[in-house]
Order: structure tokens, then sequence, then C-alpha cells
């Protein structure tokens, strides 16, 4: 199976009078909630919907809780999760301090299974 691009044009912020550029933008063919997921997984194994979707959301809040611990979460072939801050500089490591963070984010390392997946990706143009 293949994903289906499209271009997309964009114009230098710092040039405006510079011509357009176009960049391959992913085309998406539709999304998959957890009732879906939780259905697929259930076909595929011997539990219940109901026991794939439980899991899930239980997974959802452990995982969100260890994170809120400041650890890392580490999924295996899934992959890790882990919090990162974006915050203002001080002059001396004495004086940072929680006042300097301004937002937080969650990073996510794909594992081994998802990162050769990424490499062996196949993509098509969309037809205009």
């Amino acid at each position: 199976m293949a994903i289906t691009i499209t271009a997309i044009g964009k114009t230098n912020p710092t040039n405006p009078s510079a011509s357009m550029l176009y960049y391959p933008k992913v085309t998406k063919t539709g999304e998959v909630d957890l009732e879906e997921l939780s259905e697929q997984i259930a076909y595929g194994s011997s539990l219940t919907q109901a026991d794939c979707y439980a899991v899930i959301i239980s997974l959802v809040a452990t995982v969100s809780k260890e994170l809120a611990a400041g650890k890392i979460v580490r999924l295996g072939q899934l992959g890790a999760f882990q919090i990162s801050v974006k915050g203002t500089a001080s002059e001396t490591p004495e004086a940072v301090s929680p006042k300097n963070v301004k937002s937080a984010s969650m990073t996510f390392r794909p594992g081994k299974k998802f990162k050769a997946m990424l490499q062996e990706l196949k993509f098509i143009k969309k037809p205009l």
C-alpha cells in the first residue's frame, strides 16, 4: 500500500518576493479511532473488543501518570515517550527556575518496527 502525496506551495517568509516553492504533503485517507483499533486488536487475538478497549484506556492513563512523574516511558517495539520543555534563558545555572518554563510537550521516539516501517514506505502522487 502506498501513501498519497500532493504538492503544497509555500513562500519564503523572509523573502516574500521570491518565487513560491512546492513541497510534498501527505494526503490523509481517513482516520482510525479507539473503537476501531480495539476491534482490530480483538480480531487478531483471543481478547474481546471490550478487553482491548479497557487496556488501551488504562495504558493512556498509566503512561500519563508516569510521564507526569518525570519518567521516560518505554513501550518496547512501540517506542518511548518523555516530556520536554521550552523556556527562557538565564545568566547562570542558579537563576534557572520553574518560571523559565514556557511550555511542555511530549517527545515520541519510535521503536525499531516503526522505524523500519518508515524506511519501507512507498509514495504516489495524487492526480490533479
